[in-house]
């Protein structure tokens, strides 16, 4: 496993680490407060009576669950009694899960001489009677204690001392579980916060990572990791001479990887992001390095490791003072990396437009990131929007513009006040375009906020640009929520500001063919032309929202006017993505385009929405193209659903059994939320039988009740389709795996036989014709050919053959024979 390397300048920094464990104390006041108390010893504790039996075990368990669950409810760490409770009777914790809980206690309590007595002899007793091969991890595990103890009460010798103890745990022990050790989040604490200490924790992580056997192959990449760390260390200790050269160590180590090592484009990368400022000048080798690797991809993440490449470019230019060439790599980092539009560089780019005094380009970009994201938005671009309205000299249009589209959304209008200052007060009175955006604080809420925030800031913007196509669109928006306009007039306004500001975003894209709907009637919005949308990412957002929009006006329709309209609505969902589609495979042949055509996943998810829509069509070689595509560019399980689908519709059995075969292992790996074997198989079973590969039923038997089971659907309560499977089984294997299929379906018979679900009986006579269950026959077709006369949606029946089989069922038979599995251990109590 390779974490990715978190360096101080990272969004999240420790935060990112937040699953790893560490004992909290809690008490911020504690560092300052917590002195031994001066009748404690380590022998004693003050005014414990030493003649009375310790508690321990049980009892003590009991104790400390008492007392933790006392300071949970107060939520307070510094509880007057804690200590005198926990001096009441002399303790003993014996066990290390003791340890942790009655040593965490005393520090809360105030008393960290005693939380060390019960580390060192509760500690000892504990290590003393554990078997020889337990005794290192324990000795380890109270080193950690140790660290923390230090750590918290900010004693450097302690901690250091504490260090070299679990180094020596570590040279003396060969079969320590270090795994257990390597992601201890104190180190990240040390790493991060501890200036002082960052180098020795930097050294016992990589001492951990050198005694698991099992990261042999990752030998480099440890290496250039823990030169990685030590770069910023050192850089935090301001020696820049030694952090370049331990950032040239990374690479070095890196670059000399052996054969044996595990290192790829992404470990490359990871490496570029790390250090990339530290040492600029490594740009050409990482170049090199990761070019050389991605070579023969596809196209869609080739691509994208180009943009990373060139975010590495920028950020190079930028770490030797050439500012203008690194804004100018911009016009490939900028690509979004995700699907939403986010990933976009903008952390850097936005400052560096700022140095270069490009005020409106910053505008607009910091406009663009709030209106794709929205609440989403970075915490520094929404920081510095409120820097900028606060700046009397900058008269961008693009700043209020932020606040203006803020507003439209709840979520993300909380987010940028948020962002801005403590409180809305304080917001307010921050500066005086402040106090005119968001006069309205304090005196409305809920929408009337936001629309009296988004007026006002319509009249800031105004003042600074008078006629702005922007103003007018989103103006447009507020003014048919607020009832202003009609749909007609929203449309009009929409129309014209979009032409004239040249707006191709699904955002405005979707407002206006909801304008029209409401203007027009969803019959004639989905007549017209779909809007231009100059991105995949934003004809994937159209098609997706328009989608919910225009089935909520279709199902308003009477019932006979719904096909036609449902009709028109994919053809026009069918013409947005290929639009999509277009942009973005542009964009991965040229390396040209908007900066929403980059992210592969995004691609990946296109095509499988179009070819889902072609599939409908039964343009069956078109959609077999999108999923293939979208399994080269990021591939997920629907995708290899997809192709099993479309080769079963083309009666491709051999090719249909390889794709099921995969989606079957590719699900079992990375997880398939929409995973219904119960469906497919059914494909699966018939396919193996026309193509006499009947000796692998048994196996797909198998992972099919293997998968009921873990998804409790179990025997005597299956859902119909489950029920239906089995039945498939059942009658397909009666030739090749008579007793099999005899379990199979005498363990089916009686839900069967419950269930008044007409797929149900006709798959069960099915079974029971292949069997020569006679009786069964004739019982369930009979109750299929009933069922079905009087159904709301009868089944599609071969009345003739069923006719024919019932009354076959009811002649005499031509000679005696078993109408039942023979008896013995069958087959079917594999399962049980």
């Amino acid at each position: 496993m390779k974490n990715e390397i978190v360096t101080p300048g990272d969004a999240n920094g420790e935060a990112a680490h937040g699953r790893r464990l560490l004992i909290s104390y809690r008490d911020s006041e504690m560092e300052k407060s917590m002195t031994p108390s001066a009748n404690t010893t380590t022998n004693a504790h003050s005014n414990i009576d030493m003649t009375t039996m310790p508690l321990t075990g049980q009892p003590l368990d009991t104790l400390m669950n008492r007392l933790e669950a006392d300071l949970e409810e107060s939520d307070s760490s510094r509880e007057s009694d804690l200590a005198a409770r926990l001096r009441a009777q002399p303790l003993r914790a014996d066990s290390l899960d003791a340890i942790a809980r009655l040593h965490t206690l005393w520090m809360r309590a105030g008393d960290p001489a005693a939380a060390r007595a019960v580390l060192d002899e509760d500690g000892a007793g504990v290590h003393d009677a554990a078997p020889p091969e337990a005794r290192p991890d324990i000795r380890m595990q109270l080193a950690l204690y140790r660290l923390q103890v230090a750590r918290h009460l900010g004693e450097n010798d302690a901690v250091t001392e504490a260090i070299g103890q679990m180094h020596d745990v570590l040279r003396t022990s060969p079969t320590l579980d270090a795994d257990r050790y390597v992601r201890a989040r104190i180190l990240d604490t040390l790493e991060f916060d501890h200036a002082e200490h960052a180098l020795d924790a930097i050294e016992l992580r990589h001492a951990l990572h050198r005694a698991i056997a099992d990261r042999a192959t990752f030998r480099a990449w440890d290496e250039a990791n823990r030169q990685c760390l030590r770069a910023w260390a050192l850089r935090r200790l301001d020696r820049d001479d030694d952090a370049r050269a331990a950032a040239e160590a990374a690479v070095a180590a890196m670059a000399s990887a052996g054969a044996d090592q595990d290192i790829d484009a992404d470990d490359w990368l990871r490496i570029g992001r790390a250090m990339i400022e530290i040492a600029p000048l490594q740009l050409d080798t990482i170049r090199q390095a990761v070019e050389s690797r991605i070579a023969d991809w596809a196209l869609p993440p080739r691509r994208e490791a180009e943009v990373r490449l060139a975010r590495l470019a920028a950020r190079a230019a930028h770490a030797q003072g050439d500012l203008a060439g690194a804004l100018a790599r911009c016009e490939m980092a900028r690509h979004s990396l995700e699907s939403d539009g986010s990933d976009d560089f903008i952390e850097y780019e936005l400052p560096w437009l700022l140095e270069a005094g490009r005020f409106d380009d910053a505008g607009r970009r910091a406009f663009f990131h709030v209106y794709q994201i929205e609440s989403g938005m970075l915490d520094r671009v929404g920081q510095i929007i409120h820097a900028r309205l606060a700046e009397p000299t900058d008269t961008s249009v693009w700043w209020p513009l932020c606040a203006m589209r803020a507003a439209g959304f709840q979520p993300t209008l909380e987010r940028f006040v948020e962002l801005g200052a403590e409180g809305p007060d304080a917001l307010a009175a921050r500066s005086p375009t402040h106090g005119e955006i968001f006069a309205a604080f304090g005196s409305l809420e809920g929408d009337a906020l936001r629309y009296a925030i988004a007026d006002a800031a319509r009249e800031v913007a105004l003042r600074r640009a008078p006629g702005h196509p922007w103003i007018a669109r989103l103006a447009a928006v507020y003014d048919g929520e607020t009832g202003r306009i009609d749909a007609t007039t929203q449309a009009a306004r929409l129309l014209a500001a979009a032409q004239e500001g040249e707006m191709y975003d699904k955002r405005t894209g979707f407002m206006l063919t909801d304008a029209r709907i409401r203007a027009l009637g969803v019959a004639a919005a989905m007549k017209l032309p779909p809007p231009p949308l100059r991105s995949g990412l934003w004809s994937y957002g159209y098609a997706c929202s328009i989608e919910d929009r225009a089935e909520e006006a279709i199902d308003a329709l009477p019932a006979a006017e719904q096909a036609p309209v449902r009709a028109d609505l994919e053809r026009l969902k069918i013409a947005v993505y290929e639009q999509g589609r277009a942009c973005m495979e542009r964009f991965f042949e040229t390396g040209n385009g908007h900066p929403y055509d980059a992210c592969a996943h995004l691609y990946s998810m296109l095509c499988n929405n179009l070819a889902i829509l072609y599939r409908d069509e039964e343009r069956y070689d078109e959609a077999l193209v999108l999923h293939r595509s979208g399994i080269a560019a990021s591939s997920f399980a629907e995708h290899y659903d997809g192709v099993r689908y479309v080769l079963a519709c083309q009666g491709k059995d051999e090719e249909m059994l390889e794709a099921a075969e995969q989606l079957w292992h590719y699900a079992a790996e990375f997880g398939y939320s929409r995973h219904e074997p119960n469906w497919y198989v059914r494909d699966v079973v018939r396919a193996l039988y026309r193509v006499d590969r009947c000796n692998e039923l048994p196996i797909w038997l198998e992972r099919l009740v293997g998968w009921q089971r873990e998804h409790d659907q179990l025997d005597g309560r299956l859902p119909n389709e489950a029920l239906i499977a089995r039945l498939v089984f059942a009658a397909h294997m009666s030739e090749s795996h008579p007793d099999q299929a005899s379990a199979l379906y005498d363990a089916a018979r009686a839900q069967a036989d419950a269930s008044r679900d007409l797929d149900v009986l006709l798959r069960a006579a099915d079974a029971a014709y292949e069997l020569g269950r006679q009786p069964d026959v004739k019982y369930f077709y009979e109750r299929v050919l009933a069922g079905n006369r009087h159904a709301a949606e009868p089944l599609d029946l071969k009345v003739d053959v069923i006719e024919r089989r019932i009354s076959e069922a009811g002649a005499p038979p031509a000679s005696p024979g078993p109408a039942t599995a023979a008896p013995g251990k069958r087959w079917w109590k594999f399962w049980q």
